[in-house]
């Protein structure tokens, strides 16, 4: 399931990740883009991930379309998880599609996480 996060600054998606995600979760995530991004060229995205129970297919494939549509307009994301698993694998993106960076935090440095997908 994936809840909204509100941030004051526009140009940031903020969402919890908690369980499993499903299509409908990537429908409003997509719903979400695609009005910021008719106001910014670059979004950003601050996501609390507590427990990753895995994506359903249909929910991959829309993940996936969704990336390879807009991969070049995310600037930076924050991830705030204390999943070991997640500090390894949340990196990776920053190196796969250029220009994105990518840190890490700990749930007790969500402030911290916060602070920085905004700066």
């Amino acid at each position: 399931m994936i809840t909204p996060i509100v941030f004051d600054a526009d140009n940031v998606i903020g969402m919890r990740v908690d369980g499993q995600i499903v299509a409908a979760d990537l429908d409003r995530i997509a719903a979400t883009v695609e009005e910021k991004l008719a106001h910014h060229d670059k979004l950003r995205v601050y996501a609390e991930v507590p427990s990753f129970e895995g994506i359903s297919i249909e929910g991959f494939f829309k993940d996936l379309q969704l990336g390879l549509r807009h991969w070049n307009r995310f600037e930076k994301e924050a991830v705030v998880s204390d999943e070991q698993w997640m500090h390894k694998l949340a990196p990776l993106s920053g190196h796969l599609v250029p220009g994105l960076e990518v840190k890490v935090f700990a749930s007790k440095e969500s402030a911290v996480a916060k602070a920085w997908v905004v700066a």
